[in-house]
C-alpha cells in the first residue's frame, strides 16, 4: 500500500478530524498511555514505562515539536519496522544510519490491523513534505532540539576538548601535547596524578599502554564488537541508539575471559597511580568497556557508574579505567565528564536541563595507548559522533578495600569476588595483578570449559533505554 493510500484509508477509518486532536487535553490516542489526568502530573504512578512517556503521551510545550501528533509526510520511506510506541520508533530512527524523519501509527482498534504499530523511517526529503494527516499518527525528526539530545554530524566535528582543569599526565617526557600536569614525565608523576584524581575526579595517562598490547587488543575488541553487531542488525544498541556496553552483553557482566582483556588489570602505570591513590590497597573487580558506532547522533544521559551511600566516602568506592586503542579525536564520540562532580551528592541533570558546559566537557583528543582513570562517582556520559569510524574504549574496574568488603559475593558488577577470570589467565599475570585479582578466579573452570565459544554472549542484549530509563 502506498503512503498516500495509507493516509486516505486511515483518515476514513478514524472518522475524526484533526481539530479534535488540537482540542484534546492529552494529544495521544495511544491506548497504552495512562489516563488523561496524568498529563498534569509528573509522578511515578503515571509514568512507569520508558516507552510511554509524558512527552509522548501528552506532547505539551516543547515536546509537541518532538512528537507531532496528527502529522505525517507521504513517501520517502527508507525502512519499515514494528514498534510498541512512538518513543520506540524515534529510537529506531536514531539507530538507523540515514533516517531523518519517522512516522508511527498507533496500535489502536480504530486503525486497520495491518498498519497498527508500524514505524516508518524516512529520508531527508520527508522533513520538507510533512503535513496534517489523521489523529492516529505521530511523527518527528531524528533529533528534537527541545530534548537537547544530539548533534548533527557537522556540529560533532567542530568540538574541542575540555580545557580546564588540567587532566592529562604522562609517564615519559612528552612534547607538543595539550596542557599537562606539571609533574608529567618526572619520577613523581603518579603522586601528582593521584592528587588530580582525588580533586578533579579523573585523570588521563597519555602513554599508559605499549603499542604491541594496544594493537593486539584493538583487533580483539573489533572482533567482539562484530559479534555483538551481528545480533543487532538494526543497531538499537544497549546504551542508546548505536551505543554499546561490552559488559552489558556478557553473561558474566565482564569480558575478562576474552584474551587480551586481562592486560587491562596488569597495566603498570595505572596500578602505580592507583597504589598511590589507595594507600591501603585496592582490588580488581573485572572490566568491559563500550563502543560507539560512527554516525551516532545522540548523547547519553549523564550518570554515575556506582550507586548507594558513596558520597560520604573519602576515597572513590570504585575506579574505572578506559583505554584508547586508537587515536580518539573530538569528533570520535569522546566521553564527557564533569570535573569535581564526584563530590556532588545530587542527581545529575537530564539532557533537557543539562548546561552546555557539561555537554562540552569532552575528554579529547586522546592518543593511542591513553588510559582514562575515573572515579565512578563522576557524572559522565557518551557524546555524538562526527566520524564514520567506530570508537572503542575497553576498560578495567577496581574497588577500594572498603567497598570490596561490602560488595564481595553480591553478584553485582563491582563485586570483586565473582568468578570472571579463568585460572590459566590469572597465572600469566604479574605478581601484583595476581594479588589484586585472586578473588576473581573461576576456580570451577567453567570459563575454560567454554573457551573459544560465544556462550558468554547474551543473544538479546539490546535495550530501548539510555540511562535512568530516559527514552523521552
Amino acid at each position: 500500500m502506498s503512503s498516500k493510500s495509507r493516509l486516505r484509508l486511515l483518515s476514513v477509518v478514524a472518522g475524526v478530524v484533526y481539530q479534535w486532536l488540537l482540542t484534546c487535553v492529552a494529544a495521544s490516542p495511544d491506548p497504552r498511555c495512562p489516563e488523561t489526568s496524568c498529563c498534569q502530573r509528573d509522578d511515578g504512578a503515571c509514568w512507569r514505562h520508558g516507552l510511554w512517556t509524558r512527552a509522548y503521551c501528552c506532547a505539551l510545550g516543547g515536546a509537541a515539536d518532538c512528537y507531532r501528533w496528527g502529522e505525517d509526510s507521504p513517501g520517502g520511506d527508507v525502512a519499515v519496522h514494528s514498534a510498541h510506541s512512538g518513543v520506540q520508533c524515534r529510537h529506531i530512527c536514531q539507530a538507523h544510519e540515514t533516517c531523518a524523519y519517522w512516522t508511527y501509527i498507533v496500535n489502536a482498534p480504530q486503525v486497520p490491523e495491518n498498519l497498527r504499530g508500524r514505524c516508518f523511517l524516512k529520508s531527508e526529503s520527508a522533513v520538507a513534505n510533512r503535513g496534517v494527516a489523521h489523529p492516529f499518527v505521530v511523527s518527528g525528526e531524528r533529533l528534537c532540539q527541545h530534548f537537547g539530545e544530539g548533534l548533527s554530524f557537522a556540529a560533532a566535528r567542530e568540538r574541542i576538548g575540555l580545557q580546564t582543569p588540567t587532566w592529562r599526565t604522562s609517564v615519559g617526557v612528552t612534547e607538543g601535547r595539550a596542557a599537562m600536569l606539571p609533574g608529567s614525565g618526572t619520577e613523581h608523576w603518579f603522586r601528582e596524578a593521584a592528587k588530580a584524581l582525588e580533586e578533579v575526579g579523573f585523570v588521563v595517562i597519555l602513554d599508559a599502554m605499549p603499542d604491541a598490547q594496544t594493537a593486539g587488543l584493538l583487533q580483539t575488541a573489533k572482533q567482539v564488537a562484530e559479534k555483538m553487531l551481528a545480533l543487532d542488525p538494526e543497531r538499537l544498541g544497549n546504551r542508546g541508539p548505536r551505543r554499546y556496553s561490552f559488559g552489558g552483553a556478557s553473561r558474566t557482566l565482564h569480558l575478562m575471559h576474552i584474551p587480551g582483556w586481562e592486560h587491562l588489570l596488569d597495566n603498570e602505570p595505572v596500578n602505580r597511580l592507583l597504589s598511590a591513590y589507595y594507600s591501603d590497597g585496592f582490588l580488581a573487580c573485572g572490566g568491559g568497556g563500550d563502543f560507539v558506532l560512527g554516525g551516532t547522533s545522540t548523547y547519553q544521559s549523564l550518570h554515575l557508574d556506582v550507586g548507594g551511600p558513596v558520597h560520604g566516602l573519602e576515597k572513590a568506592p570504585a575506579i574505572g579505567v578506559n583505554f584508547a586503542l586508537e587515536d580518539i579525536s573530538c569528533a570520535d564520540a569522546p566521553i564527557r565528564a564533569v570535573p569535581y562532580s564526584h563530590l556532588n551528592a545530587t542527581e545529575p541533570p537530564d539532557l533537557v536541563s543539562e548546561p552546555q558546559e557539561m555537554k562540552d566537557a569532552l575528554l579529547c583528543p586522546l592518543p593511542r595507548g591513553s588510559a582514562l582513570v575515573r572515579d565512578l562517582r563522576v557524572w559522565h556520559g557518551g557524546t555524538p559522533s562526527g566520524s564514520t569510524q567506530t570508537r572503542l574504549l575497553p576498560n578495567a574496574e577496581f574497588v577500594s578495600l572498603l567497598w570490596g568488603s561490602l560488595t564481595c559475593g553480591s553478584g553485582e558488577i563491582l563485586d570483586p569476588c565473582q568468578p570472571v577470570l579463568p585460572q590459566a589467565v590469572h597465572e600469566r599475570l604479574s605478581p601484583f595483578a595476581r594479588a589484586i585479582s585472586e578473588r576473581l578466579v573461576d576456580g570451577a573452570g567453567v570459563l575454560e570449559q567454554h573457551a573459544g565459544t560465544d556462550d558468554w554472549l547474551i543473544p538479546d542484549f539490546r535495550g530501548y533505554h539510555r540511562h535512568k530509563q530516559e527514552a523521552y
